[in-house]
């Protein structure tokens, strides 16, 4: 902590979502770690480490970071800094390894990226570190806080649009990558997922040796032992929860951006996305007596949104509590996430949260 009491903190992994997309004239300001660190009233934003020396200068200017306090090697970073908060925006395989030498090195409150790992006992292994150290560990699951989509979930609770049937997702990229953020997202609202399906963009995609050359590393200390592990793909997935709600995925690379969810209640409609906010409600059709067909109401949909994550982590650790919900959210993110992967293997045939291998490691960034 700072001589004013403000709280110090280190970003490791200084490119796109650590720090530069703050330049991104489009994106909503703050959109990044450091944006988020600068604007809060009781955090500095003391160093930042990343192995590509052009993004690690960028992230020196942009943030008014001197120059020995940018590192190449996070460790480094660590033991000179000993921050009270810790970001990691580097790659997913090193994610973990990375978190626990923050907390090894004395931080109270971590701030990750998704996926929060590559494998569900990783995820694990990684909570119980946090715990043991009374850390709180928020990850970068901004939709949980989002004003529409917890009045979505308040819908989904309150029975006004009557019960919900089913949920139609489509995103561009990855079932892990870019899928997590669906995941965490059809959890909140859905609950506990009973059974899934994948059919992969590619035959045969799935588990798989990695080359030895292609497996990460963290300085020379090999990551995770990625002999057997899975590669993340894109494809077309069901799911079925446990409150008999079905969602019906698209996921995978397309020739445009998009992610946006569709729910059909039995009395209503939502679309919901980066690019969509709707809401329909029943009432009587304009082309044929007697009918009643969905309508678009005049108010969209919207309501009271969650503290952004980085207060929600600030706050934590100000208080001296460990706040794991965030965390514990991701987890479940996750195990979907890898459900979805492991049941690619077998186009088809589901994975139940019993037949879910909590060892499966899946190559995501």
């Amino acid at each position: 902590m700072t001589t004013d009491g403000r709280l110090r903190a280190a970003i490791i992994g200084t490119g796109r979502i650590g720090s530069s997309l703050e330049r991104d004239p489009l994106r909503s300001k703050p959109h990044t770690h450091a944006g988020w660190y600068v604007r809060h009233p009781h955090i500095l934003l003391s160093a930042g480490a990343d192995t590509n020396p052009v993004r690690l200068a960028d992230f020196g200017r942009d943030w008014d970071i001197a120059g020995d306090r940018c590192f190449a090697d996070y460790r480094r970073m660590l033991e000179a800094v000993r921050p009270d908060l810790v970001s990691v925006s580097a790659y997913a395989p090193e994610r973990v390894e990375m978190a626990l030498a923050a907390l090894a090195a004395g931080a109270r409150g971590l701030w990750l990226e998704k996926a929060v790992a590559t494998s569900v006992d990783s995820a694990l292994a990684l909570r119980r570190a946090a715990a043991a150290a009374g850390a709180s560990v928020v990850v970068n699951h901004p939709r949980a806080q989002d004003p529409h989509y917890r009045a979505v979930r308040r819908l989904i609770e309150d029975g006004q649009l009557g019960a919900l049937e089913s949920v139609h997702a489509v995103f561009s990229g990855h079932l892990i990558h870019t899928g997590t953020h669906a995941w965490e997202v059809l959890d909140g609202w859905c609950g506990p997922w009973a059974e899934v399906r994948t059919w992969p963009d590619r035959p045969g995609a799935g588990v798989e040796a990695a080359p030895s050359g292609d497996r990460p590393h963290a300085g020379d200390a090999l990551v995770e032992d990625l002999s057997g592990d899975a590669e993340d793909v894109g494809g077309r997935v069901h799911i079925r929860f446990e409150n008999g709600v079905d969602a019906f995925v698209s996921g995978g690379r397309k020739s445009y951006f998009i992610f946006q969810f569709d729910l059909i209640f039995t009395h209503g409609r939502v679309r919901l996305g980066n690019d969509v906010n709707q809401v329909f409600v029943t009432g009587p059709s304009p082309r044929y007596s007697g009918f009643v067909e969905l309508a678009e109401p005049p108010t969209p949909l919207d309501g009271p949104g969650g503290a952004p994550l980085v207060a929600v982590l600030a706050d934590a650790v100000r208080a001296g509590a460990s706040d794991l919900g965030s965390l514990d959210a991701a987890i479940r993110a996750l195990a979907l996430g890898i459900a979805t992967v492991q049941a690619g293997t077998a186009p088809g045939r589901p994975v139940t949260p019993a037949t879910l291998d909590p060892a499966l490691v899946v190559r995501s960034v």
